[in-house]
C-alpha cells in the first residue's frame, strides 16, 4: 500500500515554492516511516475490512491506543478536605499525561487514622491531638504538593512498587534530618548541663541539694511492682499520612488507566498471574461496641461483631446483617430508652454492659430472632483490643488513661483490667477467655486478646481456643512496612492478621504483608479506620489480596454502607463474568506452642493446666 501525505501545508502552497513544498512533503514520510505509521495503517485497514465492525473509527481507536506512549504523572494536587467525623485529613488528585492530553487519572480522600488517646481522654489532651492532627493534615498537603509532586512527575502510575519505593525513600529522609536535629538538641542539652554540674555537685555536698521524690512515699505505702515492658510506639513525622495516601492514589490511577476495575489491578499486584476465578470478602460487621471508653463495667471486648457463613452471597447476607442490627435496636430501646439506641462515630450502639456475656447473648438472640442458626448461619467475632485494657507500672514512664466516672483511682498496674476494679494478670486473663470462649463456640475470631508482649500467653492461650477460632492480631503487629522484613518465629504465631491501609502504609508494603501470612496459613482481614470518606477502594482491595474478610464497622453511615455496596457491585461483575468463586468454609489451624525450655538441675517442670471442655 503506498503512502503519500499530499495535504501536507496544504493550507500554505500557495505561499511557498515548489522545491520548500517538495522538502516538507519529504520530512513528512520520513516522520510517518520512522514511526511505523505506513505499515500499521495498512494492517488495520485489511484487518478491519474482514473484522466488518459497526463502529469503524472505534476500532481503529482500539488499535493505535496499544501504541500510544506509557502515561506517566504529571502532576499531583492535594488539598484540606473532611472525613466522616468532621476531622481534617487529605484529598489527592493524580493527573496523568495520556495520549497527549492531561486527564484527572485519580481521587483520594484519606482516612483519618484511629487516635492513639482513649475514648476518655481529658478535653485539654484532646485539642492538643487535635492541633497535631491538624498540623499532620497541612503538613501532608504541602508535601504532596511540592516535594512528591517534583519527585513522582514522570513515573508510570502502573509501576506501583517503583512510586512507593520514591516516596517511602522520602519519608526515610525526612526521619535522619529530624534525628539528626534532636541529636544537636541532646548535644546542645549535655554541653549546657555540663556547664552547671560542678554548681549542682558544691550544693550537694553541702546538703542544700534538693531530694528525689519516692514513690514510696505515696499515699504512706510502699510501692513494690515490677516495671512492665511499655510497648513499643512508632513516632510519626507531622505529613505522614502522605505515604499511604499518594500511594493509594497511584494504584487507582493505574486502574483507571487501564480501564480496568481497582481490584483486577490489586490482583495483579498480589499475583504473578491475575486468577480467573476470585472471591468476595465476608463482611465482618460492628453491632454493638462496649470497652473501656463505654458506660458500664465490661472493658474486655471493644467490638461484638456479626459474620455470615462463608460462601453465604452478599445479596442474601447484607439485608440478614440489617435485620440484627435493627433487632439490637429496638432491643435496646425497650429495656433502656432512646439513649440506649445511640451510636459511635462507626455507626455501632453502645450500650451499658457490666458482663462481656451480655453482648454475646444479645447477638445470639438477635440472629435467633431473625430465623437464622447461631454457630451455622452466622457467627460472632471479638474484638479484644487488649493494649487499651491494660495498666502499666508507673515505673516505666507511661501514666494508665484518665479513669471514667466511678472508676477506681488505683488500679492495680501491670495487669489487664478485664472489669472496672477487677486486674488480672496474663496467667488468669488466659484463663478467662479459654472459659469465655468455651460457652460460646459460635466466636470464630478474636483480635488481639492479650498484648504481643506476652508471648508465651498468647502461645498458651492460642493451644487452648485455635481450633474454635481464628486468633487475630491487629496492634499486635508491626505496620506492614516493618513486619514485611520480620521473620515469623514460631514463639509468637496467629491464624489471622488485621491490616488497615493509613499512615505509613504503602500498598506495596501491605500486599507483601498479605502474602506473607497467607503463605504461613492466616485469613487476612482488611479493616477500616474510624475516620472514613466514602471512597472504596478498601473493598476493591480487599477483593484483590483474596482476603477473607473486610471489617468495615456497623450497616450503617454513608462511608460504612460505601464499601459494602461496592462489595455487591463487585460480586455482581464477577457473577456476570462467571469468575466468582465462593469462600470455603472456616478451618481453624491449630497453634501449638513452641517446646518449654527443659528445667535446670533442681527446678521442677511447671505444671500443666487442664484446657477448659468447649461445647460443640
Amino acid at each position: 500500500m503506498a503512502f503519500s501525505p499530499t495535504t501536507i501545508a496544504t493550507q500554505t502552497t500557495s505561499a511557498r515554492d515548489p522545491r520548500e513544498l517538495y522538502e516538507i512533503k519529504q520530512k513528512a514520510v520520513k516522520y510517518y516511516n520512522d514511526n511505523g505509521v505506513p505499515n500499521k495503517m495498512e494492517d488495520v485497514l485489511n484487518t478491519m475490512f474482514y473484522d466488518s465492525p459497526s463502529d469503524v473509527f472505534g476500532y481503529l481507536a482500539n488499535y493505535f491506543e496499544k501504541f500510544a506512549t506509557t502515561p506517566t504523572i504529571t502532576k499531583i494536587k492535594a488539598r484540606e478536605a473532611y472525613d466522616s467525623k468532621g476531622q481534617p485529613t487529605v484529598q489527592t488528585e493524580v493527573f496523568c499525561t495520556v495520549k497527549n492530553n492531561l486527564r484527572l487519572s485519580a481521587t483520594v480522600v484519606s482516612p483519618t487514622p484511629n487516635s492513639h488517646l482513649p475514648d476518655n481522654t481529658k478535653p485539654e489532651d484532646r485539642e492538643a491531638d487535635d492541633t497535631e492532627r491538624q498540623n499532620s493534615v497541612t503538613a501532608a498537603v504541602s508535601i504532596l504538593n511540592t516535594d512528591l509532586n517534583n519527585r513522582l512527575t514522570g513515573l508510570d502510575p502502573a509501576q506501583q512498587q517503583e512510586v512507593d519505593n520514591v516516596v517511602s525513600n522520602f519519608y526515610a529522609e525526612l526521619q535522619a534530618a529530624e534525628e539528626e536535629r534532636l541529636a544537636k538538641e541532646a548535644d546542645a542539652a549535655a554541653t549546657e548541663e555540663g556547664s552547671t554540674k560542678d554548681v549542682e555537685t558544691a550544693s550537694q555536698a553541702s546538703g542544700k541539694g534538693k531530694q528525689p521524690k519516692s514513690a514510696s512515699k505515696k499515699g504512706g505505702k510502699s510501692q513494690m511492682s515490677v516495671a512492665v515492658p511499655v510497648e513499643p510506639s512508632e513516632k510519626f513525622l507531622p505529613g505522614a499520612g502522605a505515604v499511604s495516601t499518594i500511594s493509594r492514589a497511584a494504584c487507582m490511577a493505574a486502574a483507571h488507566i487501564q480501564q480496568i476495575p481497582v481490584f483486577q489491578h490489586v490482583a495483579g499486584l498480589r499475583f504473578t498471574e491475575v486468577p480467573f476465578e476470585m472471591t468476595v470478602p465476608t463482611p465482618m460487621v460492628t453491632i454493638i461496641q462496649s470497652g473501656r471508653a463505654a458506660l458500664g463495667k465490661s472493658n474486655c471486648i471493644k467490638e461484638f461483631i456479626v459474620v455470615p457463613k462463608p460462601g453465604m452471597p452478599l445479596s442474601q447476607s447484607l439485608p440478614l446483617i440489617q435485620k440484627i442490627y435493627n433487632y439490637v435496636g429496638k432491643n435496646l430501646f425497650t429495656k433502656s430508652g432512646v439513649a440506649a439506641k445511640l451510636t459511635n462515630d462507626i455507626g455501632a450502639f453502645c450500650p451499658t454492659f457490666d458482663r462481656p456475656e451480655q453482648g454475646l447473648d444479645l447477638l445470639q438472640e438477635a440472629i435467633a430472632q431473625c430465623d437464622l442458626t447461631v454457630g451455622e448461619d452466622f457467627f460472632l467475632a471479638i474484638n479484644c483490643a487488649s493494649h487499651e485494657i491494660f495498666d502499666y507500672d508507673p515505673v516505666t514512664g507511661k501514666e494508665p488513661p484518665a479513669p471514667f466516672p466511678g472508676q477506681d483511682m488505683h488500679k492495680e498496674k501491670g495487669k489487664y483490667e478485664i472489669l472496672t476494679g477487677q486486674a488480672k494478670v496474663a496467667d488468669d486473663v488466659v484463663e478467662f477467655w479459654a472459659e469465655l470462649l468455651g460457652r460460646y463456640p459460635s466466636v470464630i475470631a478474636v483480635i488481639d486478646p492479650l498484648r504481643r508482649q506476652e508471648k508465651e500467653h498468647w502461645m498458651r492461650l492460642s493451644d487452648r481456643i485455635s481450633d474454635q477460632c481464628f486468633v487475630v492480631g491487629g496492634h499486635a503487629y508491626a505496620r506492614p512496612g516493618l513486619l514485611k522484613d520480620e521473620e515469623l518465629t514460631p514463639d509468637f504465631v496467629t491464624s489471622g492478621i488485621a491490616l488497615k491501609l493509613d499512615r505509613l502504609n504503602t500498598i506495596t508494603d501491605t500486599v507483601q504483608v498479605a502474602k506473607n501470612l497467607q503463605d504461613a496459613d492466616n485469613q487476612v482481614i482488611v479493616s477500616s479506620c474510624n475516620g472514613e470518606s466514602t471512597d472504596t477502594f478498601l473493598a476493591d482491595f480487599a477483593v484483590g489480596i483474596k482476603a477473607r474478610f473486610l471489617k468495615v464497622g456497623a450497616p450503617v453511615r454513608g462511608e460504612r454502607t460505601a464499601q459494602l455496596n461496592r462489595l455487591l457491585q463487585i460480586e455482581g461483575m464477577l457473577e456476570m463474568s462467571s469468575r466468582l468463586a465462593s469462600q470455603e468454609k472456616f478451618k481453624f489451624p491449630h497453634i501449638t506452642p513452641p517446646p518449654l525450655p527443659e528445667p535446670e538441675e533442681g527446678e521442677e517442670e511447671p505444671a500443666k493446666k487442664e484446657a477448659t471442655p468447649r461445647k460443640k
